[in-house]
């Protein structure tokens, strides 16, 4: 009897044991973070272009076929409020109306670590009303591996940022608000292959002026399947800039992070 009453407690006390919280933050970090500085690139290059002088924003190549390149650092408004360094290259086609734009991250550094992403590509920006940019970008990447371990995977992404600029040509002032998400699906092996799809969905998630560190309102989705397992979970964002986000809601196996605040971090 006190050995099934052993057994019992251990795994109750298993049970309540709080999975890795990484596996399903990790994805919604991705997408938010590139939705941020491709807000912040798209910003400074439309107004670079449209003539507004920045010390940071050099028009290597203006009109229709445009190329602007934008340093990070000293005397530049930061991007996520540490240490930002190196220069992003912005191509692609533009007028006032309508701009087409590519970005590479792949030379810039935050705190001294590199972009979780590395390249944007085919994003549209357009202008609004009361000095607002709407961004959007969609994009579908399908990998196919050879070799002892066959794999393959297709990565589907689609959302919309709405960046209100304030009037100003300094992206810091900037409200970034963003919704879409993306999914993702990853099959290895041939026999008895192993397979994973983790899926994103964002609710006008919204940065604040002042604060990167995490939306200061919105809600986000990630759920993840396979035959490693999966779970989801319901993200609520909070208006202090602490760089986390708050569980609002989960299923197994992530019902014990209810109520936690999980950290994000939107650099490797």
């Amino acid at each position: 009897m006190h050995a099934l009453r052993a057994i019992a407690l251990v795994s109750l006390l298993g049970g309540c044991t709080k999975p890795d919280a990484s596996e399903i933050v990790q994805p919604l970090e991705s997408t938010l973070g590139a939705a941020v500085p491709t807000a912040y690139f798209a910003a400074v290059a439309m107004s670079a272009l449209g003539g507004s002088s920045s010390p940071c924003a050099n028009v290597v190549t203006p009109g229709a076929t445009a190329r602007v390149e934008v340093s990070m650092g000293a005397g530049c408004p930061p991007m996520f409020g540490a240490d930002d360094s190196g220069t992003v290259v912005v191509t692609g086609a533009w007028t006032p109306q309508l701009a087409t734009f590519v970005m590479d991250f792949t030379g810039l550094t935050s705190g001294g670590q590199a972009m979780l992403v590395v390249g944007i590509g085919a994003l549209t920006v357009t202008p609004g009303s009361a000095n607002h940019l709407t961004i959007a970008y969609g994009e579908e990447d399908i990998m196919v591996g050879t070799g002892e371990a066959v794999g393959a995977g297709i990565d589907e992404v689609a959302w919309v940022v709405d960046v209100d600029t304030a009037g100003t040509a300094d992206p810091s002032d900037d409200a970034i608000a963003i919704s879409g998400g993306d999914q993702s699906l990853l099959a290895i092996g041939s026999h008895d292959p192993d397979a994973d799809l983790t899926q994103v969905a964002v609710g006008a998630a919204t940065f604040k002026p002042g604060c990167r560190r995490n939306p200061s309102s919105g809600v986000a989705a990630v759920q993840r399947a396979g035959t490693r397992g999966g779970g989801w979970v319901l993200f609520d964002f909070h208006d202090q800039c602490d760089g986390t986000a708050d569980v609002a809601a989960a299923l197994a196996p992530y019902e014990p992070l209810i109520t936690d605040s999980l950290a994000l971090v939107f650099l490797q």
